[in-house]
Parts: C-alpha cells; structure tokens; sequence
C-alpha cells in the first residue's frame, strides 16, 4: 500500500501520474513490493495524452517521482532515465526512512539520520525540532519526497514530527505498508481525517503470474511450472525473472511439444543457480549467515528462542534486508522470506561454518534432528522429489518414532508422517504408508500410557487416525480394506481437539460417505463444512487455529465427496477455483487442474477438456504421477478419437500399460475416468464390441469391492455403448446409491425397460442438469438412440444450452484464504465475539457504515458495539484503539 499526503488533484497531475506509471509498466521489472499492475481503462482512454507529455509537464507532481523511484529493485531508476528525467540539473529531494527494531529501542530513532544534521542541543522543544527538520527538507519552495517503509517499527515520536511536517507542508509522505493497522496512531489518524490518499498494490494472482511467465518464455507453460516459480518467489517479478533464466541455462526449463515444462530432479547443481545463489546472500556477516543457515536447515523458529540465543540483532539485520520474515499465525515465529532462499541455502552450505549451525540448532529447537528432517523432506517436497522425501522419512522412521521421542516435539513429529504418507499415496505405495501410520500410532500410544493425559500427545493421536482414514480413502474408495469398518462414524465417535481437526475429519468424512453409497448426506456434510470454512474467515478468533494448508486439503476432500457423489457441476466449480491458484501448493493446483478438465471431459466440453489437459499431460511427464499421466491420456486418447484421429488416439492408448496390478491401480475416481475413457476410445476406433469386454471386467471389480456408486456409472456407460441386458442391473444397482443421482438413474432404467421416451428425457434431462452431459450425449449412444424424435430434439436443446452457459454452481470459500492471518492482540481477550469483530474492522481503518454493510447490521448497533469496545479498553476514539492494537502487537514479540 502506498499513502501520500498534501497532493494536488488537476488534470495535468493525473496525466503525469499515468505517464510516469506507463513508463515504470514500460520496463516490465518488479517494483520491490510484488505488485499487480494492469493497465486501467483511464490508460486506456488517455494513452496518446500521456506519451505526449514532456518531462517539465511531468515534474509538476513531485510527490509522483517519490512513487517511481522508490522500488529497491532499481525499477523506478530505470524508468526515471528512460524518460530523461536523470539529466534533470535539479531533481527533487527524496528521503529514504525505515523502522527497525532498533529504532524503536531509541527516542527519534528513525530520524537519527535527518536528526544528525541539526545543531540540537540538551533541551531542544519540540518547535525547534519541528522548524529544524523544516529547514533542511524544505528546500527552494520545494517539499522533499519522504518515502517511509516498515511503518510498524517506526517509533511514535518520529511519526509524530512526520505527521506534522506533512501537514504543514514541508514534505510529500509516501507510506508504504502491509495493513493500514500497521500504521502509527499520528499517521493513522492522518488517514482517517482523508489527508491520505491510497493506492492498494496487488501481489501478482496465479493468472498473472502464468501470464507473465507466458510472456517471457515466449510460449505455453505447465500450470505446475508456473505455479513453482510463482511460489518459490513469492511472487516476486524480478526474482522470477531471475530464476527462469537460471533454470533455462542448467536445462531444467524445457520445452516439450509446444510446452515448457519443469525438471527439478538437479535443482541447486547449475552454475546459473549457484551464481544466483551467491547474488542473493553477498554481505551478510558470519553471525547473520549463521542465523540464516540454521533457519535453512531446520526451518521457521519461535521469536523467544531468538531472543534468549541473543541473536535479535542478526535477526534485525535479516529482516530489514528482506531475507527473513515474520510468520502469520498465533505462535510467533520467524522464517526465510521465501521458498527459493531455503532452497538455495541448503542446496550451497558453507562447510566451514557447520558445527556452529549445529549448535545453534540445538538452541533453537526443541528437537533439532526432526526439526531438519522435516525442514529437508519441505525442500524435496518444493522440487516435487517423491523418491527423496520417502527415502530421508525411512532413515528417520528406524528409531523417529519411540515412545520417548514424542515428548521432545510431537507437532513437528506428524508433519513428517504427514508428508511421508502423502509421498507415498502419490506413488500408490498405501500399503507402506498404513505401515508408518501404524508404527507412530504406536509410539504415540506408548507415550500417553507412560506420562498420562498430555494435549500434544492427544492432537498427535488425532492427526495419525485422520492421516490413517485418508489413505484408506485414497487407496480404496469402499473403506473395507484391512479393517478400516469405522469410517461411517469417524465424525461422530471422536471428541476432536481443535476446531481444524474437526473440520478436517468432517471433509474425510464427506468423501467416505460418498465412497458408501450415502452421497445424499455426503452433500449434505459437505454443505456445512463449506459454511465452517467460510465462517472461519470471517470470524478472526478461528484465523490462528486454520492454516492454508488445513483448507486446502479440506477442499481436496470435498471436490472428492462432490465427484462421488456424480455432483460434477459443483465439482467443477471447486476444481476450477482451486486450480485458479486459491492455495499456493503447486502440486494442489495442478492435481486440481487435472480434475478440472477431467470434469470438462464428462460434460463433453472436449476442446476445453483439450486445452486444459494438453499442457498438464507434458508436464505429468517429468513429476512421476503415473497414475495420474495415465488418466489425462485415456482422455485425451478419446478427445483425438472424436477428431477423427483415430491411429493417433490409438497409438496413444498403446503408449501405457492399461491393464495395472489391482495393488497398483486402487479403484478411485482416477481410475474409473481412465476406464471409461479407455473403453470410449477403443469404441470410436474399433467399435464397442472391442470395448464392452474391457467395461465387463471393470464393473466386476467393481462389484466385487463394493463400490456401488462407480457401479452403476459403469453400468450405465455400457448401456450407452449398446449393451441393453444390463437395465435390470443398473436399474437394482441405482437403487442401491442414496442420492438424486442414484435415484434418476435407477428411474431411467425402469423408463428405458419400460420405454416411455417421456421419461427417458425427464431422467436425461436431470442428469444433465448435473453435469453428466457426456452420457447422455448423441453420438454413439444407444440410450439416446431408443428415444423417440420429439425426446431427441428436447435433449439435443437442453445439451446444446448447457454448453452455451457453462456456468456451474457457486460453492466453495467467497474470501480468498490465502491471505496474510491477523494475530490476535491480547486486547481482544476482553471484549466478546462480536465486538472484537467489530473492533478488529476499526482497527484496519472501516467507517461505521462499511461495517455495519459487512456484518448486516445497522449503523446503530456497531455504534453500540463501539460504545462498549471504548468502556472495556479504556480508550477514546479509533486513534487510541489503534495505538493500543499497535502497542500490544509491539509487547507481544511480532514487531
């Protein structure tokens, strides 16, 4: 965000302002901030204009040469000399401040600087420093540009002089910030009063970043590798930049077909990426690379174990040079400022300097073995490394998990667990993951047995029994298998710790449902967690407790529980939100755009099945998904089939070995597409007598492990290829599967045996209003064959204005919980639910009227949640709650 104070608002300073912004999108470098910019109808209207102003007509709006050149990237510098502005033999002034930690230590701290070129003596007012600092930025009739970063480490007195410089005039303010809370109470008043003028800039979206990335490369990318830059950044342009010609160079950034996809089997081993290593870490000192190190190999720490290491100045010196950052959550850590730098740092250690990390290691976690465990299996996790995850969890696992071990550091314990047994559900090893399940559950057990009721230990219990249900889920969608009997009451049965695992158990639970042939109160559960989530956003007490992470796999569970229960309209609403980058997990968001065009398949949307799935399918190429690479070729198989291709569909059917060991091909949902789609093919190239056989065998297997649901979609995509002796079956089988799917195709059944063409189109209708379009389509399909014309013609309308509207259901999070989580204050302990809602809205700068609209209340009643917030903190206005919010926030550590 960035504020500036005291500017004028005629018509040539718009147009300077464009004119200096088109040039800064001119250059197409990251402004130091992430930001989003894109050109607005106003640039679009006033173009011609801007181009054709000179730079003196520009110079009229000094306070826009502080917004230019203020990017630390060197950005504005550049588009300062591109438009002459360098040359210029009087610039205007521009003062660099930023808070630290330091300076909040020291009266006027942050103006030590400005403060150093006065003659001050022991007792000078506050007049003289006023009319001092005057001087000296005020400089022939000409405010100079004050640029003012890190806001919320700025001391009250600096802010203070500020403001009033501001205000009478003597200099531009130009504030930048993450939150309008993160503002002093001088300066937020300032805001408050409308002195302020904002401009929120964004941080690139996943589109954004897949378009610049396009734009660069110069061609088509993966979703996956487009996503892995965007997260390795954070979404910084200039760094991306960086790394995609870091990775050209080491031949890690490939094109295939058309397609440029990403290896990072080598990653850290090229010499493009080592230089870009050294770059990103030259002048730190030994004691600050140390800190930086440790927090490479062992991963984010407690602000407490920080201070009592006595490494608060090392830390300082990390964050103000934007290599370490402060964690959102309620327990206040500290961590690397992104991705790539752990990476980087880990991948390039320096030797000499080892046995000192080692050592503060020690200091800094509880258990500093399992805290570098799980900081190396994230690594492997960011490079997509499967086989190398599994391999460091298996040397842990030989004596990680005794019941002694679960004491020193549970938490980080399970995380490992949790990221071993992911690991190997993606490579369908289920038998090995319910294994290491099995032996932490034990050691768990151990450890509450011989020290009694412990929280941690409980939470750790919980954590192992969902992770044991999930893989059940994933491996085999009946739930029987190896005992797994109990998953029908998983909800009910448990007294869950926290509010995330309960929520977590309720997603599993939707999906189990759905797998049992209950998709009528799988819907229903899914519902009411969707309603959990969406209040967790909104009610900031919840905040702390759900991670992105928690919501991302809830959502994964419920797209589950959707596509089960033949809900595909509102799966592919989720699908395609979650692929549109919702939760920054490259590996999620490209899983989800598999499900996404999977889903345009179904509805027999194949151009857009196509162009969804055609990158992804080069990319699957390289991550080792192969279950998952099988499925997208089966539909595309049959989409090239459609074409009229029919040797090229065929030659890419051959290309895998279809008929899998059922240990490595559990029946899910993956692998029912990757049937019917196979069968589809076979029946558009060779006819459906080659592909009924194959469909044959498939429901058997699927009768025999009692998924019903998949049952009778099978059933009814082999009466669609023309086998018509099984109605009986599907109409008993339809009858089997409580939901509105199960009922309308067990009533097309009865319809079809009966044939009543009525019926028949009232039943294909509903499906389609569903979304199963592709079954019920014209071509090659004997259902719609045994209607009469009049049923033909209605259904052809209906599919034909489905396709036209594509525009499934809303479901899912409205808010984008991918955002920053607000710490809760220990001023909010004091007030209720509702007011500290309310006070929190207040804190970040809403009137009453903005307030009242959010929460659907009157203005009179947030004026009498206000009255009681005053009485209950003691404090006058918005100005002192917003110092006080500040000040506790300070106290707390998090500053």
């Amino acid at each position: 965000m960035k504020w500036e104070v005291g500017l004028p608002f005629g018509e040539m300073n718009r147009l300077g302002r464009l004119k200096m912004e088109y040039l800064r999108l001119s250059s197409i470098t990251d402004d130091g901030f992430g930001g989003n910019h894109r050109f607005s109808p106003e640039y679009s209207q006033d173009l011609s204009r801007i181009q054709e102003l000179t730079v003196e007509q520009v110079l009229c709006s000094p306070q826009i040469i502080g917004a230019v050149i203020s990017g630390p990237s060197g950005s504005g510098r550049r588009a300062w000399a591109e438009a002459g502005l360098d040359k210029l033999l009087d610039p205007p002034q521009l003062i660099r401040l930023n808070g630290s930690n330091f300076g909040t230590k020291v009266p006027l701290g942050t103006l030590s600087y400005l403060l150093a070129q006065l003659d001050l003596g022991e007792y000078t007012s506050r007049h003289e420093l006023v009319h001092g600092l005057g001087r000296i930025l005020f400089v022939r009739n000409q405010p100079a540009t004050v640029l003012l970063g890190r806001p919320e480490l700025i001391d009250e007195e600096s802010s203070s002089l500020l403001a009033q410089l501001a205000t009478m005039g003597k200099i531009k303010l130009i504030v930048i910030c993450e939150q309008v809370q993160d503002l002093p109470s001088e300066l937020f008043a300032l805001y408050r009063s409308g002195r302020f003028k904002h401009q929120r800039i964004h941080r690139m979206d996943f589109a954004a970043s897949r378009r610049f990335v396009e734009a660069e490369l110069g061609g088509r990318v993966s979703t996956f590798c487009s996503a892995v830059l965007r997260d390795l950044t954070s979404g910084n342009r200039e760094l991306m930049l960086k790394l995609m010609n870091c990775w050209r160079k080491d031949h890690q950034l490939i094109q295939r077909h058309g397609t440029w996809v990403l290896d990072l089997s080598n990653f850290g081993l090229g010499s493009a990426t080592q230089a870009l290593n050294v770059q990103m870490i030259s002048g730190l000192a030994a004691q600050e690379y140390e800190l930086m190190l440790a927090l490479a190999l062992g991963g984010p720490v407690n602000l407490d174990r920080i201070h009592l290491c006595g490494l608060t100045e090392p830390l300082d010196m990390l964050l103000n040079e934007g290599l370490a950052r402060y964690l959102p959550g309620a327990s206040h850590r500290v961590g690397l400022y992104n991705p790539l730098l752990a990476l980087l740092v880990r991948a390039n250690p320096h030797e000499a300097r080892m046995d000192n990390v080692q050592t503060l290691l020690k200091n800094l976690h509880p258990d500093p073995h399992a805290a570098q465990v799980l900081a190396q299996m994230q690594t492997l996790s960011d490079m997509n490394d499967f086989g190398g995850q599994i391999e460091v969890a298996q040397r842990f696992q030989i004596d990680g998990y005794g019941p002694s071990c679960w004491h020193a550091d549970a938490e980080t314990r399970v995380k490992i667990v949790e990221m071993h047994v992911k690991a190997l559900s993606l490579i369908s090893q289920f038998d090995s993951a319910v294994d290491v399940i099995e032996t932490a559950r034990t050691g768990v057990r151990l450890a509450m047995s011989e020290s009694g009721q412990d929280a941690a230990l409980e939470v750790a219990c919980q954590e192992l029994d969902l992770a044991y249900f999930a893989v059940h889920l994933e491996d085999g969608l009946n739930g029987t298998k190896n005992g797994n009997s109990g998953t029908s009451e998983l909800a009910e049965s448990v007294n869950w710790m926290n509010e995330r695992l309960r929520l977590r158990a309720l997603s599993i639970q939707s999906s189990v449902w759905a797998a049992r042939n209950r998709q009528a109160h799988a819907m229903k559960l899914s519902r009411q967690v969707d309603e959990r989530l969406r209040e967790a956003y909104l009610m900031s007490s919840q905040l702390s407790t759900l991670t992105p992470e928690d919501a991302a796999d809830i959502e994964c569970h419920l797209l589950q529980a959707e596509l089960m229960s033949g809900q595909w309209n509102m799966a592919l609403s989720r699908a395609k939100k979650l692929a549109a980058g919702t939760y920054s997990s490259p590996l999620s968001i490209t899983q989800a755009e598999s499900f996404y065009g999977i889903i345009l398949a179904l509805r027999n949307d194949l151009e857009g099945a196509v162009a969804v799935l055609e990158p992804l399918q080069e990319q699957l190429t390289t991550l080792g998904l192969t279950s998952l690479a099988t499925t997208v070729d089966a539909v595309m198989a049959y989409a090239i089939a459609c074409s009229g291709k029919r040797q090229e569909a065929g030659a890419m059917l051959e290309r895998h070995a279809w008929d899998l060991p059922s240990g490595q091909s559990p029946l899910n949902f993956y692998r029912w597409v990757r049937e019917i789609f196979t069968a589809l093919a076979h029946a558009r190239i060779d006819g459906p007598d080659q592909a009924l056989p194959r469909l044959e065998s498939f429901t058997n297997e699927l009768h025999a492990q009692g998924c019903t649901f998949l049952e009778m979609l099978t059933l009814a995509y082999r009466i669609r290829l023309g086998d018509l002796e099984q109605l009986s079956e599907l109409e008993r089988v339809g009858g089997l599967c409580h939901g509105s799917v199960g009922q309308t195709i067990s009533q097309l059944a009865d319809s079809l045996m009966s044939g009543e063409s009525q019926r028949m189109a009232d039943g294909m209708s509903r499906l389609i209003g569903l979304g199963h379009i592709l079954l019920t389509s014209p071509a090659q399909n004997q259902i719609f064959a045994l209607l009469d014309a009049r049923g033909q013609r209605r259904i052809t309308r209906i599919i034909n204005e489905a396709k036209r509207s594509l525009t499934p259901q809303a479901v899912g999070i409205v808010q984008d919980p991918s955002g920053t989580v607000a710490q809760q204050p220990d001023w909010m302990r004091e007030l209720t639910k509702r007011e500290a809602q309310i006070a929190s809205l207040v804190v970040k700068g809403k009137s009453n009227a903005e307030i009242a609209k959010v929460k659907g209340v009157s203005i009179r009643t947030v004026e009498g949640h206000l009255y009681q917030v005053y009485s209950k903190l003691q404090v006058r206005n918005r100005q002192e709650l917003a110092a006080l919010d500040r000040s506790s926030r300070g106290a707390s550590g998090l500053r």
